[in-house]
């Protein structure tokens, strides 16, 4: 295999730096390694070539050197340092690295008006905690661990030669290297149980659709005594049919007839509290704007509260009686009438 071939393994240009390559190579190496494919013979293989792609590139990047200096072997030539730094796997292949366990993730639907004034709730969400009586070990009382049997205590199950012995976890203990000898009558060995835990919350003020809260270490457990994860609820905010926010500003549309819009007088507004009264004057024109003060989104120490936006739409009928007929042409002849004279006075003004 020529060297261009192997940029193009790597998907990288011939011409890319080096930690342009080492980037690549390690996205490539944890996507597929046996580890997270236990099942797929395809990406074993592809992660062994990745591996041999590496380390010719390596050592075709160090061979311009050699004749100028001494060589010396590339940081990650050392396939166990490799194997270690990327992959947490010591030199003996028994342990994983620490790591903090996995963020939960709980969705919570809520009102449109408790994400603008806030409220108190209660959640219930599905959890595995560890065993009580073990302490999460999956031991019995006065019982202890013995080696695995399937990988003699190694963790993993080792393979060919070199760097091909760091092989998959082993599967029945999980990459520990030893298994439990009696297990725990109150979790048949597993060391956890499930369970359904009650949290309150106090979903602020002024919240919007996709806020999270966070509520830490109650997310899944560490491994290898890593920091347990967080429990994360995401809000859902619902859609309300009468008010879209704008900002810290609640608006909404109106409708009134263009008798009201012309005559003016008292029309009923929604809000979030119910309706009340707003004075509409006479000759409203369509899409005029109000605006009713403080009543959006709450405030806060850092900013007043929003306002209440509303707009006025002035409908049309779209059937008339004889009589209402009757009487829009009446009006339609005296608006004409209005019309005429106002412009024979601008024509000849009197005096």
């Amino acid at each position: 295999m020529s060297t261009p071939d192997y940029y193009k393994i790597l998907g990288v240009s011939p011409r890319a730096g080096w930690a342009e390559i080492r980037r690549r190579y390690r996205a490539l190496a944890r996507q597929y390694h046996p580890d997270r494919n236990p099942d797929d013979p395809e990406a074993a293989a592809h992660f062994r070539l990745v591996v041999e792609v590496y380390e010719a590139i390596q050592q075709a990047k160090a061979r311009p050197r050699a004749a100028a200096q001494s060589y010396r072997r590339p940081r990650f030539f050392d396939r166990e340092k490799l194997m270690e730094e990327f992959f947490g796997i010591t030199a003996s292949g028994s342990s994983l690295a620490e790591s903090p366990g996995a963020n939960f993730r709980y969705d919570l639907q809520i009102s449109f008006a408790a994400a603008f004034k806030g409220m108190e709730t209660v959640i219930e969400v599905p959890r595995t905690l560890n065993c009580h009586p073990c302490r999460g070990t999956g031991l019995a009382p006065g019982s202890g661990y013995q080696p695995c049997p399937e990988c003699q205590g190694r963790g993993r199950r080792y393979g060919g030669p070199g760097l091909l012995r760091f092989g998959p976890l082993c599967a029945r203990c999980q990459g520990r290297g030893r298994v439990v000898a009696q297990a725990c009558p109150h979790c048949q060995g597993r060391g956890q149980h499930p369970e359904t835990r009650q949290y309150h919350l106090s979903i602020p003020p002024r919240s919007e659709n996709g806020d999270r809260l966070r509520i830490v270490g109650e997310g899944g457990a560490g491994f290898h005594h890593g920091h347990p994860g967080n429990l994360e609820v995401v809000l859902h905010v619902e859609p309300h049919e009468s008010f879209t926010r704008v900002g810290n500003d609640l608006h909404c549309q109106v409708k009134v007839s263009f008798v009201q819009a012309t005559l003016g007088g008292t029309i009923r507004i929604p809000t979030l509290e119910g309706y009340q009264t707003l004075n509409l004057p006479r000759g409203t024109q369509d899409g005029r704007i109000f605006r009713v003060k403080g009543a959006g989104v709450p405030g806060s120490p850092q900013q007043p509260p929003g306002d209440q936006v509303i707009e006025v739409v002035v409908t049309t009928p779209e059937f008339l009686s004889p009589r209402q007929q009757e009487i829009l042409e009446e009006i339609g002849r005296l608006d004409q009438e209005q019309l005429t004279r106002a412009a024979h006075e601008r024509i000849h003004p009197s005096g």
